[in-house]
């Protein structure tokens, strides 16, 4: 062993597996305003939506781009590859800080293609949006000397490519393009990219329903642990003694602070003391019997208080037995303890945009031990890229959370095995090239529910018990992880847990005492931080509610999923299994930075039934494949019996193996309901049944006075349209003006159909006066989202990716109350607009409606169910009708 003291005062840049902060975003903000270098141009980002697109996207938060550089001129062109690769169907954004040299007011003309919005220091000045061509909008604004913050929203959805903003400055005769004269961007960005598409927030997605959570989970408070004058970006994190707090911060000094009274609830009344500073890149802390332990880049060291003054005196280094070259992203990150040995990760080097470098330096990429006592070091592992996050659990289990890259298609939580390969080939030693790779306990799909996983502890007692809770850097707060072993192997169920925290998380510890969860935050540069959120953060979650409603467990069987729920379920909230959410997919690492996910496969399970007691929910899939994921996302109407809502309805399962004989048999259940009946609660409500299996004389054929004599007909409980066997649309025999409406439908392959709504007879077909719900087989003909299934066609879109195969059964749901017209599909609401209004206006004159006099004019009308030629089936029609306080026109 041998004595070194503080290290020189590093520079801190953030680690490139992490994303580039979104468009716009106070954190962004911040993090310029942080910035201490700047550098001519602007930053531009390219996110592929993969699906048609009418308008500006609400791109979800805390996604990696496709395609991130610096650029010199606001004047980019398709053609000349400004966009990267990608041609059609994608999103862009622009930010810069803009330099203007005199107050007076300023003229800015958008020009492109398709649509694009300005905004400067967040308030709105240019609006281009919609579907067109290379046209320009311009408009002025009156500004101030000095620096504003400017930002370009665009979209793409096919076709030519472009946008370009020029200004017209105080006194100035012509408009001219903005280019790097007045363009700044924060300097020494890393600009990381990640391949796939991206999500776009739909129209019933929630926090914890589709999209992230927002909020703190509802059996928590958030306090905070730290004075408001102390903004620490946290490495590390531990408990010395019963009630202090050591911090080390990713910060240019490098600082070791040690805090008291960080649990009164009095940010205020909290010391804070500077322990040591100086230290290299600090991302890993651990208190060992009152010893403090610190992870620099290049060596793990101990800080050592002689005479007890709360300073320290020496800085040992323990162990230094890994080289360290020039490269930013040769981090050491974490730090755990277990029997006299401390445990680490090694990240490998990488090149900006985030390829893996070669050569790589020894001995990057694993695990390391060090024997406290006597610097004895061992390398027990390999195949990791950024290994940000490791924890100690309960049977001496150790997990780490590793960052997706080449060779990692996402994230991924893994357990450490003695000799075990996890993956990456970018600095696998020569001995190690033909063993396999371990499988992760779970993947974490990128951008769904993870982005930038840290550091990993375990829940005790309560609900959750031994539970694993992992935090996120960069999609932010913290996930829970159920695991179990199956035929020898772990795996098991990622949820989401809680959000809600002022910065995204990358320490956190679950005191054993009351179950308290202490987090640190952290950001940097633009690069590495939540959307919208500080760039440093100490807090902590203390638990103060009772249980809140939500999935506790999932467990594999042979057939199905078995869901448990921390309270019982209301029988009757259970909905129609086309609203059961499921897909099936795996992932294929390669030497491509991150992945796809392969084979996926929508589902619809084939039985959905409740325990005896209500607390567990089988979900039946007869074939299960290993090495997939599974993910579940429950119906947002789900209800406890005390008709709370749940906390979270997604559900991500890892299946590495599947059991055997493991076989669960389908309870009773009401859920289970013969197809074309109603409930008893549902004619107490008012429904009635439009088809009943096998009488059709509640339909006719369209401007006809009976139903048709070929084409339509009743089959195995089902009113089916043959393939090519005429007989023209169908409606209902009663009119309908408020009114709710649900079936279920199926396609054949490369179908078409469709249901109308307010059909009147008159001269045209009956889509001229009515609006239509588009019926189709999205998976054979890849439509755009204004024709995709689900969507008011060619009015308002739906992302296809709600419907099922060709084959498998949809649910939907059409709602027109007092003008108001809702449309669901397969229990998420994909439309919502308000009839006759200026928004529906626009709509209908940007469609091909616009030229159909009699479209939509009225307020009541029938239901009809087209013919296009094509075999389709249906099932399960009813409605009720509503009470109306509109008058009909």
């Amino acid at each position: 062993m041998r004595i070194a003291y503080a290290s020189v005062p590093f520079v801190a840049v953030a680690f490139a597996a992490i994303i580039l902060l979104p468009f716009a975003t106070a954190a962004q903000e911040l993090a310029q305003a942080e910035a201490t270098q700047w550098e001519a141009g602007a930053d531009l980002r390219v996110y592929s939506i993969g699906t048609g697109l009418g308008s500006l996207p609400d791109l979800l938060e805390s996604q990696t781009p496709n395609y991130n550089v610096k650029i010199s001129t606001l004047d980019l062109d398709g053609e000349r590859g400004d966009f990267g690769t990608i041609r059609d169907h994608f999103y862009t954004t622009i930010t810069a800080r803009l330099r203007l040299p005199t107050a007076g007011e300023y003229k800015f003309r958008l020009t492109s293609d398709d649509g694009s919005a300005l905004t400067i220091d967040g308030k709105s000045v240019l609006d281009h949006d919609g579907l067109h061509g290379p046209t320009a909008v311009e408009g002025s604004v009156t500004l101030a000397a000095g620096y504003c913050q400017l930002a370009i929203e665009h979209f793409e959805n096919g076709g030519g490519e472009m946008v370009r903003l020029e200004w017209q400055q105080p006194g100035a005769e012509e408009f001219s393009v903005l280019d790097a004269e007045h363009l700044t961007t924060p300097a020494g960005w890393v600009r990381v990219t990640s391949p796939g598409t991206k999500k776009v927030r739909g129209p019933s997605d929630a926090p914890g329903d589709g999209r992230p959570l927002t909020a703190v989970h509802p059996s928590y408070t958030v306090m905070q642990a730290r004075p408001d004058s102390f903004r620490p970006k946290v490495g590390g994190l531990d408990i010395l003694g019963e009630d202090r707090l050591v911090v080390c911060c990713w910060e240019p000094d490098g600082g070791v602070y040690i805090l008291d009274d960080y649990r009164s609830g009095d940010p205020e009344g909290i010391t804070v003391t500077k322990f040591a500073e100086g230290l290299a890149e600090p991302l890993g802390l651990c208190v060992v019997e009152d010893r403090i332990f610190v992870l620099q880049k290049q060596e793990l060291t101990e800080l050592i208080d002689y005479d007890n003054d709360g300073i320290a005196d020496e800085y040992v280094c323990i162990s230094d037995r890994w080289p360290v070259t020039s490269n930013f992203h040769e981090f050491a990150f974490g730090l755990v303890h277990v029997q006299g040995w401390l445990y680490f990760n090694l990240a490998i080097a990488i090149d900006p945009g985030g390829k893996s470098t070669q050569p790589q330096a020894p001995n990057r990429g694993r695990t390391a031990r060090v024997q406290i006592e006597t610097g004895r070091t061992r390398f027990i592992s390999s195949g990791l890229r950024t290994p940000n996050g490791i924890g100690y659990a309960s049977e001496r289990f150790i997990y780490i959370a590793d960052n997706q890259g080449d060779w990692l298609p996402c994230s991924k939580i893994i357990q450490l095995r003695r000799g075990d390969f996890y993956g990456s080939r970018a600095a696998l030693p020569k001995d190690w090239q033909e063993k396999a790779p371990t499988p992760p306990v779970v993947w974490m799909p990128q951008n769904e529910i993870g982005n930038s996983p840290a550091e990993i502890s375990e829940f005790r007692g309560g609900l959750f018990h031994q539970h694993l809770a992992v935090c996120d850097v960069t999609h932010g707060g913290i996930k829970r992880i159920f695991l179990e072993d199956v035929k020898g192997v772990r795996q098991g169920a990622l949820f989401r847990f809680t959000q809600g925290l002022e910065a995204g998380i990358n320490r956190m510890k679950v005191l054993p005492d009351d179950g308290t969860i202490l987090v640190g935050g952290i950001g940097s540069g633009g690069n590495w931080g939540q959307t919208g959120k500080l760039s440093y953060g100490l807090q902590q979650l203390v638990p103060t509610g009772p249980p809140t409603f939500e999935m506790q467990a999932v467990r594999i069987r042979s057939n199905g999923f078995l869901v448990e729920f921390t309270k019982p379920v209301d029988p009757s909230s259970l909905p129609p299994l086309t609203d059961f959410r499921c897909q099936l997919y795996r992932y294929v690492p390669t030497a491509e930075y991150g992945g796809p996910k392969v084979d996926l496969r929508n589902l619809t399970p084939q039985s959905v039934s409740l325990s005896k007691d209500r607390r567990q929910l089988f979900v039946e899939i007869p074939e299960i494949p290993t090495d997939h994921v599974f993910y579940l996302r429950l119906p947002s109407t789900l209800r406890s019996q005390r008709h709370e809502a749940l906390w979270s309805t997604e559900v991500w399962y890892t299946i590495n193996r599947v059991p055997e004989g493991k076989v669960h048999t389908p309870w009773p259940a009401a859920t289970r309901r013969p197809h074309n009946e109603l409930t008893v609660a549902e004619k107490r409500t008012g429904w009635q049944l439009l088809f009943d299996g096998t009488q059709t004389s509640q339909w006719r054929g369209y401007k006809q006075a009976d139903f048709p004599s070929r084409g339509w007909h009743a089959e195995d409980g089902c009113l089916k349209h043959d393939a090519g066997g005429g007989g023209g649309d169908i409606i209902t025999r009663e009119r309908y003006d408020n009114f709710d409406f649900q079936c279920e439908w199926r396609i054949a392959p490369a179908g078409n159909s469709g249901i109308m709504i307010l059909v009147n007879e008159g001269d045209g077909p009956t889509y001229t006066t009515g609006p239509e719900m588009q019926v189709y087989d999205d998976y054979h003909w890849q439509p755009n989202a204004k024709t995709a299934s689900g969507s008011l066609y060619d009015l308002v879109p739906c992302d296809r990716d709600v419907s099922r195969p060709a084959g498998e059964w949809n649910h939907v749901r059409i709602k027109l109350h007092n003008r108001r017209l809702e449309q669901w599909f397969n229990g998420v609401r994909v439309v919502a607009v308000e009839l006759h209004s200026k928004r529906w206006e626009q709509l209908v004159a940007a469609s091909k409606f616009a030229t159909m006099p009699n479209f939509a004019k009225k307020l009541d009308g029938h239901i009809a169910l087209q013919d296009h030629g094509d075999e389709v089936w249906y099932r399960n029609l009813k409605i009720r009708r509503l009470p109306s306080t509109t008058k009909k026109e």
